[in-house]
């Protein structure tokens, strides 16, 4: 019985890693492997151990149990940064991919997108950050997370609430 459990428990953990985001795979696939270039995926799990060791308040740990995995794609070299442009290279990738639009800001030499799949019950399942300009970042989030969590915690900063979720009837 045991082994049985054990085997139930890891074939669980294989199926929940084995998620696939075309568009995001396409952009972690073309650099994860170059030299000046971050890329991180964190499960869900790692993810729960981190809030059950960390001192955060229960919004926090909440905001957390409902993420199931965060794979990060970040450039850290200046001589890739000045030579490409996340945004434009894989804003076409995103919106093949139906996202809806939470959020976007731009300036001259940086653009930001927030893009997330909502539920009918107003869940946001999947959410990218695609950073491009000085800087470039791709950051992809998948769970079930509540869009009450990331205002409340986006207000603490901003009292202009960033992500509007009022299409969404919130």
């Amino acid at each position: 019985m045991k082994k049985m459990s054990i085997a139930l428990l890891f074939t669980a953990l294989i199926v929940s890693s084995c998620t696939y985001n075309e568009g995001v795979s396409k952009a972690f696939s073309k650099y994860r492997h170059e030299n000046g270039i971050v890329a991180v995926t964190v499960p869900g799990f790692a993810i729960r151990i981190a809030s059950l060791i960390a001192d955060l308040d229960e919004r926090e740990e909440e905001l957390l149990a409902s993420i199931d995995r965060v794979k990060v794609l970040a450039v850290d070299d200046d001589r890739i940064n000045a030579s490409v442009n996340f945004h434009e290279e894989f804003a076409e990738l995103i919106q093949q991919n139906e996202y809806e639009e939470l959020l976007v800001v731009k300036s001259d030499d940086q653009s930001a997108t927030i893009v997330g799949k909502i539920t009918k019950e107003g869940v946001i399942k999947e959410m990218v950050v695609l950073v491009g300009g000085d800087d470039n970042a791709l950051v992809y989030i998948k769970g079930s997370i509540r869009p009450e969590l990331l205002n409340e915690y986006i207000n603490e900063s901003d009292h202009e609430e960033l992500l509007s979720f009022k299409g969404f009837g919130f």
